[in-house]
């Protein structure tokens, strides 16, 4: 009898382990970077259509997009990271069409600079470098944006300097950052993602929920991102719309800076 009631005491008590886990289980939104890119972007759409957040709607998601990226090798080399892998990257002057399909989706478009300029380059790293960065964005998607919706801006390779904050906030934007979802790895698996992500989700204690940067233009995501999604739900993860008014924003003018290396 002493033991039965032990063990059912012990099954009560990590129930409650389990709901009480339930309840405050890490919340994350999804975002996307480097497209529009066709064969890519519009895949990633595709399976949005078919993610539910938390609320039981299709899921809304952000994407950060670039201007227009040089196609040369050698004007490429003056604007990425000297350690980028030279994966493809979209182009909202070559594809406004794209622009329009992930507005149609209820998505929100972001400003992730024209070029994918890496901000750390001596050329590159002054305030007005970044303004000009911004700026040739804008003029692109003027005719693509209403200008009633959020003003958006992650850099690149999630640089985080001053001169990207002042230049952002002169130019009247939120900053986004987040956390790499590990997709831009050379030879990124679905596997790897998950257990990449529930890592960083297991240790989220912030009130604000995990903003995960993910790329439409690498494979896994195009090919995995239901399964890699809906296996983070299956964890207890709660999926939610992506919404920058919850985003925390600090007296420096930057949203959610917690983040991995990375993007």
């Amino acid at each position: 009898m002493f033991f039965h009631c032990r063990n059912l005491l012990c099954a009560a008590f990590y129930m409650t382990l389990l709901l009480a886990s339930s309840s405050y289980a890490s919340e994350f939104m999804l975002t996307f970077d480097d497209g529009p890119l066709p064969g890519a972007t519009d895949k990633v759409l595709q399976a949005l259509s078919g993610i539910r957040g938390d609320d039981g709607q299709p899921v809304r998601a952000g994407f950060f997009l670039l201007g227009d990226v040089p196609e040369s090798a050698l004007a490429r080399r003056k604007y990425f990271s000297p350690y980028e892998m030279w994966g493809e990257k979209g182009s909202i002057a070559a594809h406004p069409e794209l622009v329009n399909k992930i507005l149609t989706g209820g998505h929100l478009v972001g400003n992730h600079s024209t070029r994918h300029a890496w901000f750390r380059w001596p050329w590159l790293s002054d305030k007005e470098a970044v303004l000009e960065e911004i700026a040739a964005w804008e003029k692109l998607a003027a005719n693509l944006l209403d200008p009633a919706v959020p003003r958006l801006f992650r850099p690149p390779y999630l640089v985080d300097t001053p001169a990207v904050r002042q230049a952002a906030a002169e130019a009247g934007y939120q900053v986004v950052m987040g956390v790499s979802s590990g997709d831009a790895a050379p030879l990124a698996t679905p596997y790897a993602i998950v257990e990449r992500v529930s890592g960083i989700l297991n240790k989220w204690d912030s009130a604000v929920p995990c903003v995960l940067v993910f790329h439409d233009t690498r494979p896994a995501t195009q090919q995995s991102l239901a399964e890699i999604v809906g296996a983070l739900q299956a964890r207890g993860f709660r999926l939610v719309h992506f919404d920058p008014a919850r985003l925390a924003v600090r007296s420096n003018g930057d949203a959610h800076l917690d983040r991995l290396p990375g993007s």
